[in-house]
């Protein structure tokens, strides 16, 4: 099993006037909230702040055998993320909560902050929800967006990443919290500084005292590293190129070098026949040294249903990265069906590399959404995660509306996972429906729910030397705002490969 993380885009109100005039000055990179506040490209609109008046999550702790939420019984939970610890039993998720519908649970009106949950029996069932931190070096920031969980592989430390806004002006912040104790309690520090300072979209990974965070601001790439177990930390620009960067996972090898996966867009829309490139950093082992290598480039993606109330280029550019036991990188990346057309109906593509990242070989296409629906390929297929276990063992699961009644875009989604033994060449069989109907999420229909709530989702595998379990995670909304009026759910579910 490799030592793994995943992704972000938060959603933002755009203040429409205002959001076009900044786009045509600076290329879209910072638009404004609803309160005016400056905000990355994907960040959700605050619905509350501060952490008074919060009560505790009474939702069961047990998991069904099926998909299950795993937040507050009325929301509004939104973009989760998962890793499973290396002793196979730890199993961690986290979310980002907004205040949702009360009338269940007067906990599910609890204000904006990044929940966790625990097992430790292999992710068959959970503890009860708490907060990750409500401070981040003794800061009480309103917002925290963003949340991203990885395990230290030596020692077990767990670590959540995040964004923490909201103070006033154009400031955005990545806090990383600590927890020595099995993410019982948490301690946040701010990471980022001096050099960014409107910081988005971070990803951690961490190997003994060594954690590196990957985030962006615009076109600059940075990295910053603790040598420490995340007291403290240095940050460097390592790369700038391109217009708006987001790194989407990482990995390590068994030198313990550091792998990002980076989904950046070449305009300040990330829209165009070459919108988007796929490329991979990689960090040696204890230092901050940092080279890139090139992946793939794919157009822009197609225009949401929810326009403009979608965030920054949601169906637009998003990859992941995985290692297998032989140190086989993969990246899933989303490309279009008319690699040359920007908004052509999107899919995921598979490339893979054996020399530590240097070069990138393209292995083909993983998504098989035409396999039932999908009339004249109208559907999307979104959001690829890829996760790697043994020599040659990858699993890969996405989102797509290939039973949407009518192929409209705001009904029929579905998660679905695939999984290969020969590195992505073959496939085990088509893919498999993961996300199931529950008559108590509103979102959900027979058909899938009605729209993905982030574009943030989470897989890990748990080998044993009987079979491959996949813990997942995702989200489910009835549109792309949510709020407490249309919550969204976080679910949860742990199959065998």
């Amino acid at each position: 099993m490799s030592s793994r993380v995943k992704k972000f885009r938060l959603r933002v109100g755009f203040v429409i006037a205002v959001a076009a005039a900044i786009a045509a000055t600076t290329g879209g990179v910072s638009p404004l909230g609803a309160s005016g506040e400056s905000s990355p490209p994907k960040v959700k609109a605050g619905t509350a702040s501060g952490h008074s008046g919060a009560t505790p999550n009474t939702r069961l702790a047990a998991i069904a055998s099926g998909a299950t939420a795993v937040g507050f019984c009325g929301g509004d939970d939104w973009e989760p993320e998962t890793t499973a610890a290396p002793d196979g039993l730890h199993v961690y998720v986290v979310w980002t909560h907004f205040p949702g519908d009360p009338t269940c649970d007067p906990a599910s009106a609890n204000p904006n902050r990044i929940y966790i949950r625990v097992s430790s029996d292999g992710g068959k069932t959970f503890g009860p929800s708490h907060v990750v931190a409500n401070l981040i070096s003794g800061v009480d920031y309103p917002r925290q967006v963003d949340n991203v969980v990885t395990v230290d592989p030596i020692s077990g430390t767990v670590y959540v990443s995040f964004l923490a806004y909201g103070l006033g002006g154009s400031k955005t912040d990545v806090a990383v919290a600590r927890s020595t104790d099995f993410g019982a309690h948490f301690t946040a520090v701010k990471i980022n500084g001096p050099l960014c300072a409107n910081c988005d979209h971070p990803w951690t990974i961490a190997y003994g005292k060594n954690v590196y965070t990957a985030y962006a601001h615009g076109g600059e790439h940075f990295l910053s590293r603790s040598s420490d177990g995340g007291r403290s930390w240095i940050e460097v620009r390592v790369l700038k190129a391109d217009r708006v960067a987001f790194p989407e996972g990482a990995v390590l090898d068994v030198h313990h070098n550091v792998y990002f996966a980076w989904g950046d867009c070449k305009t300040g829309s990330c829209k165009g026949n070459a919108a988007g490139q796929y490329r991979v950093s990689r960090t040696p082992a204890g230092s901050s040294n940092t080279t890139f290598s090139d992946v793939a480039t794919a157009p822009g993606g197609p225009r949401c249903p929810y326009s403009p109330t979608c965030g920054f280029a949601y169906f637009g550019i998003q990859d992941d990265i995985a290692i297998d036991a032989a140190g086989t990188l993969y990246v899933v990346w989303q490309d279009g069906e008319d690699h040359a057309t920007a908004g052509s109906p999107p899919i995921v593509q598979l490339s893979r590399s054996t020399d530590e990242g240097k070069t990138w070989t393209y292995v083909g296409r993983v998504d098989d959404k035409t396999a039932s629906g999908c009339a004249a390929s109208a559907c999307y297929t979104l959001f690829p995660r890829v996760e790697g276990g043994v020599a040659g063992q990858i699993a890969v699961m996405w989102t797509d509306d290939r039973l949407g009644s009518p192929v409209n875009h705001r009904n029929g989604w579905n998660v679905w996972l695939r999984s290969s033994m020969s590195g992505g060449t073959s496939w085990t069989g088509p893919s498999r429906r993961i996300s199931t109907f529950d008559p108590q999420r509103p979102q959900s229909k027979q058909n899938g729910f009605r729209f993905p709530y982030g574009d943030y989702q989470g897989i890990d595998l748990i080998n044993s030397t009987t079979s491959t379990q996949a813990v997942m995670i995702w989200g489910e909304g009835f549109n792309y705002t949510g709020t407490a009026t249309d919550p969204g759910a976080v679910v949860y579910r742990r199959v065998t490969l």
